[in-house]
Parts: C-alpha cells; sequence; structure tokens
C-alpha cells in the first residue's frame, strides 16, 4: 500500500495554503479591475449621453421632428467614442413615436429587439440600466428626457429691462422626447480576458511555485531528522538494538531523540535477559518433547496391543462358543421343535375344536423363538467356519435381484434399483454375496422404522465392481464406524454382533473390501467393492 510521508503531507499542505492565497489575491486584483473599467465605461456613458442632451441641434432637431437633423450630432457623438464602445442609438418623441435608431453594424442583436423605454412621460431624469438580449449580448443603457429650449418673450425682456420681478417658472418646460444609446463592454471582457491570461494566471502560478518552493526547504529542515529516527526506529524493529539516533539539537526533536536512546538501552538489556532464560526454557522444552514422544510411542503400542488382545479374546470366546453351544443346543432344540410340531397338530382345531387359543398362541411363540435360537447359532458357526467360496462366473444383477426376492421391505418404503447393464461378469460365490446382500437389505429396512428410501446402484471402477446399497434410516455414530464390523458388537436389542462381522469375513475372502459412509439421522451407504480380476479364483 502506497504510504504518503511527513514531508509529503506538510509541502502539500503549505502549498495549498499559498495557492489559495495566491488565487484568492489574484481574484481580488481581476475583480477590483473589472469593477473599475465597468464603472470608467458607465462614466463615459454618462458623458456621451449628457454630450447629446445638452447639443442645440438635437433639440432643434426634435423640436421639427427631422430625422436627417441627426446625422451631425450622431457623427460628433461617434468620434468622441474613442474606444469604438457605443453600439446602438434611439430617438423617441413625445408621446412614444420612433424618429431614429440605428446600430453598429458588428452587434449581433438587431436594434428592434432592444427594449425602448414608450413611456417617456415617467422619465424625468437620467437612467441607467442593464440589458441582456436573447443571444446573449450585454449592454450599458443610458436614457435621457429631451426638453425644448427656452426663448425670451417680449413681456419677459421688458421686465429685465425695467427690472420687474415676475416668476420665471410660471411655464413648465415641455418635454421633447427622450435619447437612447447603449455601450458594450465587449472591450472590457476582452481586456479583462488578456488580464487574466498575462497577469492574474501568472502572478497565480509563480505564487504557487515559490511556495512549493519554499515549503520543500523548509520541510527539509523539519522532516530530515524525523526520516533519520524512522529509519533507526525500523532497524531497532526489525532486532538490531545497538543502533544510536545522532541528533544533537537542543529542540523537541533532540529531546525525543535522547529518549529514543535510553528506551533503546533499556530494551537492549531486557533482550539480553529474555535470551538467557529463553535458552533454558528451549532445552526444558526439548527434554519434554523427547520424553512425550516417548510416551505418546509407548501410548500407541499399549492401545494397539490392548485392541489385538480384546480382538483376539473375542474371537477366541467367539470359536470357543460356537464350538461348544452349537453342539450342545443344536439337538435339544431340534427335539423342541419336533415336540412343538406335534403338540400344534394335535391340538388344532380340527381336532380339538374347544382347545385354548393362548395354548396355540404359545406354541407359535415357541416355534419362533426356536427358531431364532437356530440362526443365531448357525451365525456363530458361520463366523468361525466360513467356507471357501465356491467361485463362478457369475451376472451381479442377477444375485442382487434374487437377494432381493428373499428379502420383505415394508410398504413405506420406496424401493429404486440402478443397475447397469453393461457391467462385467464376476467371478464370485453367488450364494455368499447373497448371503452378504441379504444382510445388508435387511439391516437397512430396520434402520427405516418410520419409512424411507431405500436405493441399491451397481457401477464399474478400475479395477473392481461396485454394488452400493444406501438407506435414508437413523444412520451410525461416528464413535461407532470403527466397531461395526468387530464380531459380537451390535446396537440392537436382539441382535448378538455377528451379521456384519460375516459379511466381512465373506467379503475379505473374495479379496475384495466393505466401506461405510453414515451421517447420523440421515442415512448410511454400504458400498462393496468385488475384483474384476481374482487371481485366487478358481472354477467350481
Amino acid at each position: 500500500m502506497f504510504k504518503i510521508g511527513i514531508r509529503f503531507k506538510f509541502i502539500l499542505f503549505t502549498s495549498l495554503l499559498i495557492a489559495t492565497i495566491g488565487a484568492s489575491s489574484s481574484w481580488f486584483f481581476f475583480t477590483q479591475t473589472k469593477k473599475q473599467l465597468e464603472e470608467e465605461l458607465k462614466k463615459r456613458g454618462y458623458s456621451l449621453i449628457s454630450q447629446l442632451a445638452q447639443d442645440e441641434e438635437v433639440k432643434d432637431s426634435m423640436s421639427v421632428a427631422q430625422k436627417a437633423f441627426f446625422e451631425e450630432p450622431i457623427r460628433r457623438l461617434r468620434n468622441l467614442d474613442i474606444e469604438r464602445e457605443l453600439a446602438y442609438w434611439r430617438v423617441l418623441l413625445a408621446p412614444g413615436d420612433v424618429l431614429l435608431e440605428e446600430e453598429e453594424p458588428w452587434i449581433k442583436t438587431e436594434i428592434e429587439k432592444i427594449p425602448a423605454h414608450r413611456n417617456i412621460e415617467d422619465i424625468t431624469e437620467l437612467v441607467f440600466n442593464i440589458l441582456f438580449t436573447d443571444n446573449g449580448e450585454q449592454f450599458y443603457n443610458f436614457v435621457v428626457p429631451i426638453y425644448e429650449k427656452r426663448t425670451i418673450a417680449d413681456e419677459e425682456f421688458a421686465a429685465q429691462i425695467f427690472g420687474i420681478d415676475e416668476d420665471n417658472n410660471k411655464t413648465e418646460e415641455k418635454l421633447l422626447g427622450i435619447i437612447q444609446i447603449g455601450l458594450t463592454p465587449e472591450r472590457i471582457n476582452k481586456k479583462m480576458q488578456t488580464i487574466l491570461w498575462t497577469s492574474s494566471l501568472p502572478l497565480g502560478f509563480v505564487i504557487v511555485l515559490v511556495g512549493i518552493g519554499v515549503s520543500y526547504f523548509i520541510a527539509n529542515g523539519i522532516v530530515k531528522p524525523v526520516r533519520h529516527l524512522v529509519k533507526i526506529t525500523d532497524k531497532v524493529a526489525s532486532g538490531d538494538l545497538s543502533q544510536k539516533v545522532e541528533i544533537s539539537s537542543k529542540d523537541e526533536i533532540g529531546l525525543l531523540a535522547s529518549r529514543f536512546n535510553q528506551m533503546t538501552k533499556g530494551l537492549k538489556q531486557l533482550m539480553d535477559e529474555k535470551e538467557g532464560v529463553m535458552i533454558e526454557l528451549k532445552d526444558l522444552n526439548k527434554k519434554l518433547s523427547s520424553i512425550n514422544d516417548e510416551l505418546v510411542q509407548r501410548n500407541e503400542q499399549l492401545k494397539d496391543t490392548q485392541e489385538q488382545l480384546i480382538r483376539t479374546e473375542k474371537l477366541a470366546a467367539v470359536g470357543t462358543l460356537a464350538s461348544g453351544v452349537s453342539h450342545e443346543l443344536r439337538n435339544p432344540l431340534s427335539a423342541i421343535k419336533n415336540a412343538v410340531f406335534l403338540l400344534k397338530r394335535k391340538l388344532s382345531r380340527n381336532v380339538m375344536p374347544d382347545v385354548d387359543e393362548k395354548v396355540l398362541q404359545f406354541l407359535d411363540i415357541m416355534d419362533k423363538e426356536i427358531d431364532r435360537s437356530t440362526r443365531i447359532i448357525n451365525d456363530l458357526l458361520g463366523f468361525t467356519r466360513v467356507a471357501k467360496p465356491a467361485r463362478i462366473r457369475s451376472d451381479i444383477r442377477i444375485v442382487i435381484n434374487d437377494a432381493l426376492s428373499r428379502v420383505t421391505i415394508a410398504e413405506n418404503i420406496k424401493l429404486s434399483k440402478d443397475l447397469q447393464s453393461d457391467l462385467p461378469m464376476v467371478t464370485i460365490d453367488a450364494n455368499q454375496i447373497g448371503q452378504v446382500l441379504i444382510n445388508l437389505i435387511e439391516n437397512a429396512c430396520q434402520a427405516m422404522t418410520d419409512g424411507g428410501k431405500l436405493q441399491i446402484s451397481t457401477r464399474k471402477s478400475k479395477t473392481f465392481t461396485e454394488i452400493e446399497i444406501a438407506d435414508s434410516g437413523c444412520g451410525i455414530p461416528e464413535k461407532e464406524i470403527n466397531k461395526i464390523f468387530d464380531p459380537l458388537f451390535t446396537t440392537k436389542p436382539k441382535g448378538i454382533g455377528m451379521g456384519l462381522a460375516v459379511c466381512h469375513g465373506i467379503i475379505d475372502k473374495h479379496n475384495g473390501t466393505i466401506e461405510v459412509k453414515s451421517r447420523e439421522g440421515k442415512g448410511t451407504n454400504m458400498i462393496i467393492k468385488l475384483p474384476l480380476e481374482d487371481k485366487d479364483a478358481g472354477t467350481g
């Protein structure tokens, strides 16, 4: 970002101040000169029209109303107009008839468009005003009344001879008309433009240049020590505390430099002490860091060992449980199931119409629980005795549709399928993969107790065929995602946590992977990846 220095600010402010003063002085000189020239023009207008009004030939011409008699007075008037400022002249006879009106050929406005004073009786003395025409011209307009020339009557002459006093004011002077002339200020305007360009602007420019020069020298005297102090401050800020300001003046800047040197000296002492403390802290920090790294490594090793031990114990417990329970419970469960079957047959409505309904309900409950116990035993055995896959080349779409036909999907769950038709054949155990799909679809449906959307799709990646089962159910908490494939881990009230463990084992034996993406409250996506080419695959 561009920074404005104090010297630039000082020069700019001083220059603007001087420029303002210079411009004001030039403007005052300009306006006073113009005002003086306008007063001179006004005086010349008064003089010209006064001489014309006192001309006896003018009065005679107006008395006889002869236009031709005005040629000589107008010629004399124009000769008196040395500056060529006379623009027009007009003579009106009482009560308002125009006797003569003419204008100089160089003016733009026609004389007819210049206003005339028709009510000449209202004009009793010389009148001055400024006129502005439609085309922008300006005129100094002068109007003077003309009265009839007095002559001495016989009675007045006799009274003067014999010393008889008579009232000379008994007879009023007769108004012959008015004379109107106009002067143009064009010469003044041109002269003022000349003054503006030859005097005012150059004078203002010189004042500004002088102001800038003076400001520059003053600024150097003030700003140079400050700039030196700023440079030293920058070096101190960068860490060089050995810098010292060499300013020996006795003014405020010198005092500031002295205080600055004292401050840097004290700061250097503090920094030296701080460096000693920091070195000690650094050594201690290295020791603590080394100890902490060792503790973290030991903790990770302990955690891995503990997890491995827990998993080993789980697997051992599952194996022991599966091998012991399966043999001990299967045969009794089979016998009980056969007995329940016979009881249901003997106690049916056809054989015993008056049998108690609750007895039949309890028998149904026993039959279902026996089936559930059998499935649990099969799951335990399935986890410990997952057979080697009998792989054959299969169409994954057929496997998916077959799995869907074996699962009951609730009516409030909307099923959508996107099974690509150009997928290559995969070498799999169709029964085992079907078991995995059934388990995952049932889990998805159980997660959507209030209904939702179940979507099954397939796609091909570089080396895998992917099957994705997505639901809009309750989702899996983030902290439990890494545990769902562990045996005996379950969040279901009636589950034992073997279903996903068995699925993971089957997919793992197919050299594939199963991934989980879930957001609690949003749903879960289970993605199965089966290799397109499996080196371990055989023919079945």
